[in-house]
């Protein structure tokens, strides 16, 4: 090669290269989308190969049917005797307890003696009084007949009629003291009563508070009987939830100490007063106790239905999530979770009125509901629901 011919062969070795930069360039440019499609369909497979590899979740779950749904205002407080039927009672008289005829839990009958004082002290002084009347009747005698020969003895002229006048005071003063010795032998006599402590009702003995041999102040409390059936639930309520309540209203009541149990009762009153410490009304509940197992100082949980919502579409409590204002449940469809917002009517502690939201027969998540993302696969298993179809509800309903 001649050096004239050396810069036009540098020129075309430069013209080389430069086409074979571009063209390689080019090549790695027009690569880059299918990179990015194949990315992107490895990334939709990696995710559907997750979604079909992830378990389904076991899931309890009902249908959306039509049935009742009770609205209720849910009372507490212990139970009691109703008024008047609690009595405490206790001597009227001071001394020594002599005996305690019976035990906590005995039944008594009305009129049945519960216990006595040592009568002698008593007794004795009942046997005085008498003796005292005895007297004073034979003080009257006497003056009666006194006066019955001064009045003869002015007749016959041989007397004063001053005479006659002492001897009628003295028939006075002794009929004064026949009445007084009269008023002190019914006193003995009723301290003497007193001594015994009789049953006023038939009941049943709540607590005995002395032991035999003991000494009692008169009005001290001996031994404590109760009538408890019907028993009383007494409990105070916000005015807003008393102003539902009415004499009559059926409930069902519940106790801590007998669990799955409940026992029907009745509003027997509502005060008409606001207590100005707590701010709540009285409220009262009474139950049949024939068979004595509710008990006088039991907490209890009363749930009064106020109002009975009929044929409309409810789902369980369980499977509404949230507020009421932003209340949903969990539906599955095609095997999946979906959380679908609801409006709600009545709530109740086993069922809720759906307004709008869910169609009958669809099916509710009722358990394992919380924090289930949409999608999610699941596996119904039928849960058995409530059974009652009227079942109580919160306190005080829904607010609308």
């Amino acid at each position: 090669m001649s050096l004239s011919e050396l810069p036009k062969r540098t020129a075309e070795a430069r013209s080389s290269r430069r086409k074979i930069f571009f063209t390689k360039k080019n090549s790695a440019f027009s690569a880059a989308p299918r990179c990015a499609v194949a990315l992107f369909l490895l990334t939709g497979c990696h995710k559907q190969a997750e979604e079909q590899a992830r378990p389904a979740l076991s899931v309890q779950v009902a249908k959306v049917e039509r049935g009742d749904v009770a609205e209720t205002v849910e009372v507490a407080g212990e139970l009691s005797a109703p008024p008047g039927m609690d009595v405490k009672l206790g001597p009227l008289v001071a001394g020594r307890l002599g005996a305690m005829l019976v035990g906590e839990g005995d039944k008594v009958q009305k009129g049945q003696v519960l216990a006595r004082l040592e009568g002698t002290p008593l007794r004795d002084a009942l046997a005085q009084a008498e003796a005292q009347l005895a007297q004073a009747r034979a003080q009257e005698l006497n003056a009666r007949a006194k006066l019955s020969r001064a009045e003869k003895a002015l007749q016959a002229g041989v007397a004063a009629a001053q005479e006659v006048e002492d001897d009628r005071l003295a028939l006075a003063q002794a009929q004064a003291a026949v009445k007084t010795a009269q008023a002190a032998v019914s006193t003995a006599r009723n301290q003497f009563g007193r001594s015994e402590l009789r049953a006023p009702f038939d009941a049943v003995v709540a607590h005995v508070f002395a032991a035999a041999g003991e000494p009692v102040d008169a009005g001290k409390p001996v031994v404590e009987v109760a009538h408890l059936s019907p028993i009383e639930l007494r409990a105070p309520l916000a005015p807003r939830l008393a102003a539902l309540l009415k004499p009559g209203q059926e409930a069902q009541l519940r106790v801590d100490a007998l669990p799955g149990r409940t026992f029907p009762a009745r509003v027997f009153a509502v005060a008409p007063t606001v207590d100005a410490a707590t701010g709540a009304a009285l409220v009262r509940l009474r139950a049949e106790n024939n068979d004595g197992v509710l008990r006088m100082g039991t907490f209890a949980h009363a749930q009064v239905v106020t109002e009975v919502h009929r044929g409309v579409l409810r789902v369980p409590a369980p499977a509404v999530l949230g507020s009421e204002d932003g209340a949903a449940v969990e539906v599955v469809e095609q095997g999946k979770a979906r959380k679908v917002p609801v409006r709600l009517g009545a709530r109740g502690a086993q069922w809720v009125e759906v307004v709008e939201g869910v169609q009958p027969d669809a099916q509710v998540i009722v358990q394992g509901n919380y924090a289930l993302p949409d999608g999610t696969p699941v596996q119904p298993q039928q849960d058995g629901g409530a059974s009652s179809e009227t079942a109580p509800v919160r306190a005080g309903g829904s607010e609308k």
